[in-house]
């Protein structure tokens, strides 16, 4: 009976604390490598990502959908990926964060290498 009583309130334990996805502005991380992704700064459409320093020198490719995974959208250049490089200088505020994105967008991708590092989607 014991046993029982300890299985139940263990299976009530899980269901009652699920796991959150982290939020970041208006949104929350789905995927989020923290061996490349330090942070994310959202501010309205503006998107702005705190790269490890050990991936400084890597470029990014960032997708945009409404569909998850699915579903990709062009950027304004008429491109499906917009290749973004981490900010170095020493001067501004964003060292170390990728340069900005300005989209509306319900879902986006960041890939290094062709590996999701960090999907993001848009809270209603």
């Amino acid at each position: 009976m014991k046993k029982w009583l300890i299985v139940i309130s263990v299976l009530t334990c899980l269901v009652s604390f699920p796991a959150q996805a982290q939020e970041f502005g208006d949104f929350s991380a789905l995927e989020m490598d923290k061996e490349v992704v330090d942070d994310v700064l959202a501010q309205g459409n503006d998107i702005y990502v705190k790269i490890n320093q050990a991936h400084w020198d890597a470029a990014f490719q960032v997708k945009i959908s409404d569909e998850n995974l699915s579903g990709y959208r062009k950027w304004s250049g008429g491109e499906d990926e917009m290749t973004v490089k981490v900010y170095q200088s020493q001067k501004e505020r964003r060292q170390g964060y990728t340069y900005r994105i300005n989209t509306a967008a319900k879902y986006v991708e960041y890939r290094m290498d062709g590996k999701l590092v960090l999907h993001l989607e848009r809270r209603p």
